[in-house]
């Protein structure tokens, strides 16, 4: 009897701590929602898994450059090929790779240091963006031509301004 006492008042504990995590998440989720609706996601993209998992993982403080929601190739480690449906994400910081589904989650960080490149195709509706790294190549087959062209452009820009912060090559003279 004892023992379902302490379960009763573990239930009633519960929801503060549910409410005080609501608390701080909700604004930083409502920050991020209004900056994937500039940034081209539509209301189905919206209620995808991934931008709902966006609030936990993107920090207070990194800014949303670019998004592109898709299906992609994922190899296994006993060699099988298959596709997922995520989403490529650019940040001020770093460029995520988020699969999210109900009891599954992964998240691949790249920086932007081994990216050497993107590419972009689409042939009518669809679209293909490739994130080429220097430990392969992600390509995420699209239909919101908007989220591609915008997660192309802050691509290449932090690629190039990522260039000018590199130190320059040391070049010694002849003799």
């Amino acid at each position: 009897m004892i023992l379902a006492s302490h379960s009763v008042d573990n239930l009633h504990a519960a929801p503060q701590l549910d409410e005080s995590l609501h608390e701080f998440i909700q604004p930083h989720a409502d920050r991020i929602k209004a900056n994937l609706k500039r940034l081209g996601a539509t209301h189905y993209d919206l209620w995808l898994p991934e931008s709902r998992r966006l609030a936990y993982i993107i920090q207070p403080e990194e800014e949303l450059l670019g998004v592109v929601y898709g299906r992609y190739l994922e190899k296994t480690p006993q060699g099988q090929a298959g596709t997922s449906r995520g989403a490529l994400i650019a940040t001020d910081r770093r460029v995520l790779l988020l699969n999210s589904k109900p009891l599954f989650e992964r998240c691949d960080e790249i920086a932007y240091q081994v990216i050497s490149g993107i590419s972009y195709s689409h042939i009518g509706p669809i679209g293909n963006v490739t994130l080429h790294t220097r430990i392969g190549d992600v390509n995420v087959r699209t239909f919101n031509q908007r989220c591609a062209k915008g997660f192309v452009h802050a691509i290449e820009t932090s690629i190039y301004s990522n260039q000018n912060r590199r130190p320059a090559k040391l070049v010694l003279p002849t003799v």
